[in-house]
């Protein structure tokens, strides 16, 4: 419910009272989660090296795409200075990860 006070001059401006409840309202948190997020693409980079090292051609390419899958999360979600940080950090790292594993996949062919 807002009410208005009528000005005392026709130049003054206006002011407007707000009735609203005691509880203060909390602003959105913009890490709420992109750092789960960016535990499980660090996660999930780990699980691409141990299959690179045993030779999991097959569970290779779906940690990597699961691995893409997260970075396209983390790319919509509301990100801080530190966040978008860590996003550009994460994504770069796991481009180059991808480009050396497709030069040896090409060597070794």
């Amino acid at each position: 419910m807002s009410t208005s006070i009528a000005p005392a001059a026709s130049n003054r401006s206006h002011l407007r009272l707000v009735s609203s409840s005691l509880h203060p309202v909390a602003p959105a948190e913009p890490d709420s989660g992109w750092r789960r997020v960016a535990d499980a693409i660090l996660a999930s980079t780990l699980d691409v090296t141990r299959h690179l090292r045993e030779q999991r051609w097959g569970r290779l390419h779906a940690e990597m795409s699961e691995r893409r899958e997260l970075l396209g999360l983390m790319r919509t979600m509301l990100l801080d200075a530190y966040g978008r940080s860590c996003f550009r950090s994460l994504d770069e790292a796991a481009l180059e990860s991808e480009r050396a594993i497709a030069a040896m996949m090409d060597k070794s062919r």
